[in-house]
C-alpha cells in the first residue's frame, strides 16, 4: 500500500527540478531579538494554543516568494522546509515565479486562490497589484498573511528588520568609510518594492538629520539582478565619476556592485572609488568581504525568515496572533508579536557582516 507523504515531501516548489534539494538541517540559529529566549526553542508547542487532532486533515499553507531560483529565496526555503517537518498538521508548499514581475505573481496567486488552501503567506513584488488578488482571497474564505514585503490585507506580517532601524545602520555603515560629506547614491530594486521604499525613506531621514554634508544625487533600479547592479554600478560611476559613497539595496544586487567596483579598481588602480554598502546575504558577499572590495554588509538570518513564517502561519490557524502575546516558534523559542499600523508583526534582527565575521555564518 502506498504510504502518504512526510511533511518534508509535501513541500512543493515550482521551481526547476534541478534546484530542488532535500531537506536538510538548518544552520544553529542566528543572534535572537529582544524578547526571544533560546532557552525555550527547542521545547514543543503547549496547549496554551488548541492541536489539530491526529486525525484531522492536514492544512494546506501556500507560501509565496518574490520570486524563485536565486540564493536568498533558496535559503528561505529551506527555513520553510525546517519548519514544515515540525508541523506535521500542515502541508506547506512553496510556489513562486521566475521572474520579480507583479503580474506574474498576480496571476500565480489567483490560481493559488482557486485551489482554496487554508492560508496564503505573500512576499509581495508590488502591494497596489497584489491587493485587489488578495481582498479575493479573503472573500474565498483564504487566510492572508504577509512576508518579506508588507501588502494589504493581511492578518499578520513576519517582517525582515524594523525600517528604521535598518536605515539608520546603512547609513551609518557608509559614513564609516566615507566620512560626512560628498555625494552618494542608491541602488534599489523597484521603486515600488516596500521594504526598498521604506529602507529609502529611513536612510533619507538620517542623511537630513544627522549628516547633512552627504548629499543624495541619484536613485536608480536595478531589479533583483546581480548582472543588472553591475551594469547600472558602472553607468553610475560614468555619470558621476566623483561619486564618495553608494548603498545598494537587494540581496541579489550588493554582489553586483561589488563586482563593477572591484573590475574598475583593477582597471583603474589609481581613481578613487566610492565607499559601498548595502544587504545581501554572507554567501553572496563573502569574497568581496574578504579581498577588501567593500568592508560591511547588513541583513538577516535568511533561513530564520522562513522558518519563522511557517510556524507563524501555525500559529494563526491555531489560536491566531495577537500583538503582546508571545507564541512559541520552535527552535526559536517564545516570539512577542508588537503592534504596526495595520494589525501585528514581528521583526528579525539585523545582522552585519564583516571580513572578521562572515565565515560564522552560511545561508
Amino acid at each position: 500500500m502506498r504510504q502518504p507523504p512526510t511533511p518534508a515531501q509535501q513541500v512543493a516548489t515550482t521551481a526547476p527540478a534541478e534546484r530542488r534539494r532535500c531537506l536538510g538541517a538548518l544552520a544553529a540559529a542566528a543572534l535572537l531579538p529582544s524578547g526571544w529566549t533560546a532557552a525555550t526553542a527547542a521545547t514543543p508547542a503547549t496547549a496554551a494554543t488548541p492541536a489539530t487532532t491526529a486525525t484531522a486533515a492536514p492544512r494546506r499553507v501556500v507560501v509565496v516568494p518574490k520570486l524563485v531560483g536565486i540564493g536568498y529565496y533558496e535559503a528561505v526555503r529551506q527555513g520553510v522546509e525546517a519548519a514544515a517537518a515540525e508541523r506535521p498538521d500542515l502541508r506547506v508548499q512553496w510556489q513562486g515565479t521566475e521572474q520579480d514581475r507583479a503580474d506574474a505573481q498576480a496571476a500565480l496567486l489567483e490560481r493559488i486562490i482557486a485551489t482554496r488552501p487554508a492560508l496564503v503567506a505573500v512576499a509581495t513584488n508590488d502591494p497596489v497589484t497584489l491587493s485587489p488578488v488578495l481582498a479575493r482571497a479573503v472573500q474565498a474564505g483564504v487566510r492572508v498573511m504577509a512576508w518579506d514585503a508588507d501588502v494589504t490585507p493581511r492578518e499578520f506580517f513576519v517582517n525582515l528588520v524594523d525600517f528604521d532601524e535598518f536605515g539608520q545602520r546603512l547609513v551609518q555603515a557608509l559614513v564609516a568609510d566615507a566620512g560626512s560629506r560628498g555625494d552618494i547614491a542608491i541602488i534599489t530594486t523597484s521603486f515600488s518594492a516596500p521594504n526598498q521604499t521604506r529602507w529609502i525613506e529611513a536612510i533619507k531621514r538620517t542623511l537630513y538629520a544627522r549628516h547633512p554634508g552627504l548629499r543624495l544625487i541619484d536613485t536608480r533600479p536595478a531589479g533583483e539582478s546581480t548582472e543588472e547592479a553591475a551594469r547600472v554600478t558602472r553607468d553610475l560611476l560614468r555619470s558621476h565619476p566623483a561619486l564618495k559613497g553608494l548603498i545598494v539595496l537587494g540581496a541579489p544586487n550588493l554582489p553586483g556592485a561589488a563586482q563593477a567596483l572591484r573590475e574598475l579598481r583593477r582597471a583603474e588602480p589609481a581613481r578613487a572609488l566610492p565607499a559601498l554598502t548595502g544587504n545581501s546575504t554572507p554567501n553572496a558577499v563573502r569574497e568581496y568581504l574578504l579581498d577588501g572590495t567593500f568592508n560591511t554588509a547588513l541583513g538577516w538570518n535568511a533561513r530564520d525568515h522562513g522558518y519563522l513564517t511557517v510556524h507563524a502561519a501555525w500559529q494563526l490557524l491555531n489560536g491566531g496572533i495577537q500583538a503582546g502575546t508571545a507564541f512559541q516558534a520552535g527552535r526559536m523559542g517564545q516570539v512577542l508579536p508588537r503592534r504596526d499600523k495595520v494589525n501585528a508583526e514581528l521583526v528579525l534582527p539585523t545582522l552585519q557582516f564583516t571580513r572578521d565575521n562572515v565565515d560564522q555564518f552560511r545561508f
